[in-house]
This record gives structure tokens, C-alpha cells and sequence, in this order.
């Protein structure tokens, strides 16, 4: 469900909107929070909104914490997750490094690695040589020879 938002100044809308920016949330946080509850459920709505303000502030506050602070926005749990499935994953790295270099008595050595802008850049050109005539070549070029030579 999705209000028309230009009903109502953008100045009207940065100043009710302004916590949930100033908490870091992005325009995309907000038009998530106005359509779905913080559960990821979406709202019901029956009829027209007549008041924008009235319902922005109700959609709004089901995103307040306690205290009335904006809690974490969606893009920021996700950020968050994705930190920490990167975090673990360097954990886990570290890990296989040190059991391997435990096996073999001594840290792995790694081949070195061109750079990326290199080892995605084409092929150089480089010009063929010409290969050197045949046999049958220089057959049918003396033969074309004695042929021209023979007309008078």
C-alpha cells in the first residue's frame, strides 16, 4: 500500500521524518517502515488516508523503541548480519591457518596474485609472422612465371 506522499510539503515531511534520519535510516527504510510492521508483516489498510501526517506518525511509532528512539532499520540489521556472517568467516579462516600450519609445521604460502585490472585485461596483440610459402606455392608461382615468360 502506498500513500502519495507530495500531498504533504517536503519541508512537513524532513521535519517527520528527521529522527528516523538523523538514526541513519535511509529513504528506503522509511517507505519499508510506512508499508510493513517492524515483525516484517505488512500493515492492513481499508479506505483513504485523509491525514498524511496523522498516518505517517501512527505507521511510525510501531518503529519506536521504549524510550522513543527509532530502532534499527532493515538496511542496518541488514549491514549488521552481513558484518557478522564476514566477521565469522574470517574466524573460520584464521582457524584453518593455524590447523594447517600446526599439520605441517609452518604457515601456508600462497602463490602471488596478479592484480585484478590484469588478470581481467585481454590478451596484447601481437602480429602474426607470416608463415613461409609452401611447396605448392612456389610450384604454381614458377609455373605462372614460365608462363608469363613464354608470351610474346
Amino acid at each position: 500500500m502506498s500513500v502519495d506522499l507530495r500531498r504533504i510539503s517536503a519541508r512537513h515531511l524532513r521535519h517527520l521524518l528527521a529522527p528516523w534520519f538523523a538514526a541513519g535510516w535511509t529513504p528506503a527504510d522509511v517507505l519499508h517502515a510506512l508499508d510493513h510492521l517492524p515483525d516484517g508483516r505488512p500493515w492492513t489498510f481499508a479506505g483513504r488516508v485523509r491525514h498524511v501526517p496523522g498516518w505517517i506518525g501512527h505507521r511510525l511509532a510501531a518503529w519506536r523503541d521504549a524510550d522513543g528512539r527509532p530502532v534499527i532499520s532493515k538496511s542496518q540489521r541488514l549491514a549488521a548480519a552481513a558484518a557478522a556472517e564476514r566477521a565469522r568467516q574470517a574466524a573460520r579462516r584464521r582457524e584453518s591457518e593455524e590447523r594447517y600450519a600446526r599439520s605441517l609445521g609452518g604457515p601456508r604460502r600462497w602463490a602471488p596474485q596478479m592484480p585484478r585490472a590484469e588478470a581481467l585485461a585481454p590478451a596484447p596483440a601481437v602480429p602474426a609472422e607470416p608463415s613461409p610459402p609452401t611447396a605448392a606455392w612456389r610450384a604454381a608461382r614458377a609455373a605462372l612465371a614460365a608462363r608469363l615468360a613464354a608470351r610474346p
